[in-house]
């Protein structure tokens, strides 16, 4: 067990850079050749990076809130970008205020609702957009007019500016600012700082700056899995709604090049927060983001399935007492990494929390769950209730109303033969373990009672 840590002195620092929709293939440090991304990749060999790390859900605000909380989205009652967190339930940022922490939040957390904080003690600059009162949105100029969340919308990807870009910007500068100030606080007064430093870009539009467009689109390649004949029904129609079949090859690819320009970008401004206290030999630096990036790969775009390359994430951690230059292939999830926080700062755990501290390494079982129940592109059944279990080397991932898939990912790492109809016994055994505490009528009667309620709150 660890420690619990009672003079604020013997605490670490804590800064954790969350980034949006970045896969976690799309690393240098991962192998892949087409990404240029030194700063991570120096963390990585200062650290250790999890390998086989997953979100609790493929999408921005369930993904966000799982993390906070350590609560799955069916539990907490945000599933999908249209739901807000009540403020009744407690975050990572209340127990480590109540830890001692000075915390502050920078940038990004797409909080819904009039709790624009939710534990943390300080958020010198907000979501992007008008968003709610006490948002502290940046003065940016107008909004990006296409968002990229349709197949139509891909063909004007490509090389630009947008205020996506210039949002991370200010963000950066904020956060540069910020650290000096804890960083002196801490100095002069012994208090330890919990900052989350959360930038906006690789989500759609991908429109990366010519400079990093150039730079980086020759040594992009097309997509490596093709398209399928045949999808699964419940992923067919997904891919109707957002028209991603249909997205032309040009399109494919100036959006590729784009999407690792955008790496290369957030790459360069993570970089500036961790620089601010790479020296430091007390604090503890992480970076991961809230979900993964289909990327043209098997013809899907965006997040919301759970194949590898929307539901994994990168995550590294580096600092003291952190192994450096390590991989670890166990399989983990966000909610571990916010009760590994809660554990190194002597917090207390959250009430509820399923996650596990990532320095407990004993007898460590190799399962996370992840659901998702549609968001901004809901297909014309609504709201989708889906849940995947990734159990040592199996993935079964349960659609609500259709048939189950079963992956092999030690032999079928790129999730290609689907073995349900083969294993029905591995099937039921894992589905078992996936349906307890989980009632997809019960979250159904919820999506309702929620959309009549978000709509009034949104109007």
């Amino acid at each position: 067990m660890s420690r619990p840590i009672s003079d604020t002195t013997e605490k670490p620092n804590i800064l954790l850079v969350m980034t949006d929709q970045h896969a976690a293939r799309a690393l240098g440090a991962a192998g892949d050749p087409a990404a240029q991304t030194p700063a991570l990749d120096a963390l990585a060999a200062r650290g250790t990076r999890f390998s086989n790390a997953y979100c609790p859900a493929p999408l921005c605000v369930p993904s966000r809130m799982a993390f906070l909380t350590g609560l799955e989205p069916h539990v907490s009652g945000v599933r999908s970008n249209d739901d807000f967190l009540p403020s009744d339930i407690p975050t990572l940022a209340h127990a480590m205020g109540a830890a001692g922490y000075d915390t502050r939040l920078i940038g990004r957390m797409h909080f819904y609702g009039p709790d624009q904080h939710h534990g943390f003690g300080a958020r010198p600059i907000g979501d992007i957009g008008a968003g709610w009162p006490g948002a502290g949105a940046p003065d940016i100029g107008a909004l990006t007019g296409a968002r990229g969340n349709r197949g139509a919308e891909l063909p004007g990807s490509g090389m630009g500016e947008t205020s996506y870009q210039a949002y991370d910007h200010a963000v950066t500068e904020m956060a540069e600012r910020t650290l000096d100030e804890v960083i002196a606080r801490r100095d002069a007064e012994g208090r330890p700082f919990f900052a989350l430093v959360s930038l906006f870009c690789r989500h759609p539009p991908y429109i990366a700056t010519p400079e990093d467009y150039r730079a980086i689109a020759p040594g992009v390649g097309p997509p490596r899995l093709a398209a399928p004949a045949t999808r699964h029904p419940a992923l067919a129609e997904w891919a109707e709604a957002g028209a991603v079949d249909t997205v032309p090859e040009d399109a494919v690819m100036r959006s590729r090049a784009a999407y690792y320009g955008l790496v290369r970008m957030i790459d360069r401004l993570a970089g500036r927060a961790i620089d601010k206290v790479a020296a430091r030999a007390d604090t503890l630096v992480i970076y991961v983001s809230d979900h993964g990036e289909a990327l043209g790969e098997r013809g899907l775009w965006w997040k919301s399935t759970f194949h590898d390359e929307s539901a994994k994430v990168p995550m590294i951690l580096a600092g003291p007492g952190i192994e450096a230059g390590a991989v670890d292939d166990r399989v983990v999830s966000l909610c571990d990494l916010s009760a590994t926080l809660l554990a190194r700062s002597g917090a207390a755990p959250l009430p509820g929390q399923i996650g596990r501290d990532l320095m407990q390494r004993a007898d460590w079982h190799n399962q996370v769950t992840a659901s998702y129940y549609g968001g901004l592109m809901n297909i014309r059944t609504g709201p989708q209730r889906h849940r995947m279990l990734r159990r040592d080397r199996f993935k079964l991932c349960w659609y609500d109303g259709y048939a189950p898939q079963l992956f092999d990912m030690r032999d079928d790492p790129d999730e290609l033969t689907d073995l349900a109809t083969q294993r029905p016994e591995l099937v039921a055994e894992l589905a078992a373990v996936l349906m307890q505490g989980w009632d997809p009528a019960a979250i159904a009667r919820a999506q309702e009672r929620a959309k009549q309620r978000n709509a009034l709150l949104r109007s």
